[in-house]
């Protein structure tokens, strides 16, 4: 966990230089609703000011993670191994009922996935990231829906790992406890539509060192999951690793 000179956005406290940050406790009609004591009792989410140097998170394989980013930092999701499919969600970290919307920005980009300098919006349109940069073959996805419990179970896969599952735990350390799982955008994910109009599935494309960076447009919560799908073709039958990457945007 990144620990050194923590900031907390406004409606956050201070807990200790060890457990980082979390949501102030809520006022209802009936008075304060009480937050976990301690980090025991809660997994928090790694948070550091923008201008303090490179944070670098690792996704282990079938699990998910969130980090606190700031307007203007960059986010960078690296493949380590290749093949590896990520599912990413940006929540506005100042109002967390809005979020990136795969479908808005096919919207409002007229287009399956925004080209380098296009821009990824929440459900109003307005910007939340921009894509900066793609060292990959270019194929991810905005149609698919995460991987869930229901999936695998209709394949006899009860009780396997899975992306829904592990956004809501990983934007439950933020804090964060949205009326709806957004569809994720699918980093790395190989399944172009077809001319007949199927969606055929192939292992995704990206080779080990592949990266595509983003520009954070607002403060955000940054999820990501490596996706739990560990049967051909989509992870090459071999969940591995993804790495998240947030840096300071350069002067000029």
């Amino acid at each position: 966990m990144v620990v050194a000179a923590c900031f907390c956005p406004s409606d956050w406290v201070r807990t200790s230089e060890v457990a980082g940050c979390r949501r102030a406790p809520e006022t209802t009609a009936t008075g304060v609703r009480q937050m976990p004591a301690s980090a025991d009792e809660e997994v928090l989410m790694d948070v550091a000011p923008p201008g303090e140097g490179r944070r670098s998170l690792i996704v282990d394989p079938q699990s998910g993670r969130a980090i606190g980013v700031r307007r203007d930092e960059i986010v960078r999701v690296i493949d380590l191994e290749g093949h590896q499919v990520g599912d990413m969600w940006a929540i506005d970290a100042a109002e967390p009922g809005r979020w990136l919307s795969a479908s808005h920005t096919r919207d409002r980009g007229e287009r399956l996935f925004p080209a380098v300098g296009g821009q990824f919006t929440d459900q109003h349109g307005g910007p939340i990231l921009e894509l900066l940069a793609d060292t990959s073959p270019g194929r991810h996805d905005m149609l698919f829906p995460p991987c869930d419990t229901w999936l695998y179970e209709s394949r006899g896969l009860a009780g396997h790992p899975n992306c829904r599952d592990n956004f809501l735990a990983a934007i439950s350390s933020a804090g964060i406890s949205p009326p709806v799982v957004p569809d994720p955008v699918n980093l790395f994910q190989n399944s172009v539509p077809q001319p007949d109009g199927t969606l055929e599935i192939g292992v995704a494309a990206s080779r080990a060192g592949d990266a595509i960076s983003f520009l954070a447009l607002r403060d955000i919560v940054f999820v990501l999951t490596a996706c739990s799908v560990d049967y051909w073709p989509l992870n090459n039958t071999r969940c591995t690793r993804l790495q998240i990457e947030v840096t300071a945007r350069q002067a000029g």
